[in-house]
């Protein structure tokens, strides 16, 4: 179980690191309905992330029956993912900045999202949970590790708990401040968007080599070791 656990957790890690779902989770807590959107939030984005699970444990689960490499399989994947984080982190030290109607489009969909409701916000949140290509692909690699452990029930639901909890972190945290705290946390929020707003690009750069360089040497050890 151990080491089924270190590679879920680095999964989940590299999962949990993104600044695009932090920043959703900013602009959607300091909406109009605090309280109400961050709950609706939070719900959503576990749901959608429970859902990319299940459906990953299903995948995981047919790989080991039925494929005999799904280890190098997943080794591959994991390689493949790594070197592709890596040249997005290595062409961001190199790009020119954003032109300011590009930003200024940006600006205008976060400036959206400071007034959705809490349906909506939910409903956005489950997708986000659910991932994009990077976390989706994340989230099937570390419950394709919970399945070829072969461990019982209880353990499996275990991993899988602890995959949750850590690859949401960056919602369930500013989530669970303003559900507690409610206004009261305006300030703390205020400046914690601000930071982000002003170190994303960096911030997306040295994200994408450290976790990039993480996976490549995860992989490596899989398939030479």
């Amino acid at each position: 179980m151990i080491h089924a656990g270190a590679h879920v957790l680095v999964y989940a890690l590299a999962a949990a690191a993104s600044p695009l779902v932090l920043t959703a989770t900013f602009v959607v807590i300091r909406s109009e309905r605090p309280r109400t959107n961050g709950i609706a939030f939070l719900s959503g984005f576990l749901f959608g992330t429970t859902i990319a699970c299940g459906l990953g444990l299903v995948l995981g689960q047919a790989a080991v029956e039925r494929i005999d490499s799904h280890e190098t399989v997943e080794g591959v994947l994991t390689l493949l993912l790594g070197v592709a984080l890596l040249v997005v982190g290595l062409r961001a030290r190199h790009a020119s900045p954003r032109p300011g109607a590009e930003g200024s489009r940006a600006g205008a969909i976060l400036a959206g999202l400071a007034h959705v409701r809490p349906a909506a916000a939910f409903s956005m949140a489950g997708l986000l949970g659910f991932g994009g290509p990077k976390r989706l692909v994340l989230t099937f690699l570390a419950m394709a590790s919970v399945s070829e452990a072969g461990l019982r029930d209880v353990e499996d639901l275990t991993l899988v708990v602890v995959y949750i909890a850590v690859a949401t972190v960056l919602v369930s945290v500013p989530a669970g401040i303003v559900i507690i705290a409610g206004d009261r946390a305006a300030v703390i929020l205020a400046r914690g968007q601000s930071w982000l707003t002003t170190h994303a690009t960096p911030l997306r750069r040295w994200l994408s080599l450290g976790l990039g360089a993480a996976l490549v040497v995860d992989a490596l050890v899989r398939l030479l070791v």
